[in-house]
């Protein structure tokens, strides 16, 4: 796959706020997909971030790396 995507902005285990289906939730990367899931390749990247929905915790797939706008903290110091 070629693409100009360029670096991801995040990184597996940034704690970040983003949105799901127009909900603002926080939660945790647990995987990062360079490029995107299948159904988005080389569109955007993707992430899968665990959350919790209504008490409940769940892992969100395929979220893509527009949705996500602001690291909450960051499990390693990237630049």
């Amino acid at each position: 796959m070629k693409s100009n995507l360029g670096p991801m902005k995040y990184h597996v285990g940034d704690n970040v706020i983003f949105d799901f289906n127009g909900k603002i939730l926080e939660g945790r990367i647990w995987n990062a997909d360079f490029g995107g899931s299948l159904e988005m390749l080389g569109k955007c990247h993707s992430y899968d971030l665990e959350s919790q929905i209504d008490g409940e915790t769940v892992l969100l797939k395929h979220v893509p790396e527009a949705s996500v706008f602001r690291i909450l903290s960051a499990k390693n110091k990237h630049s």
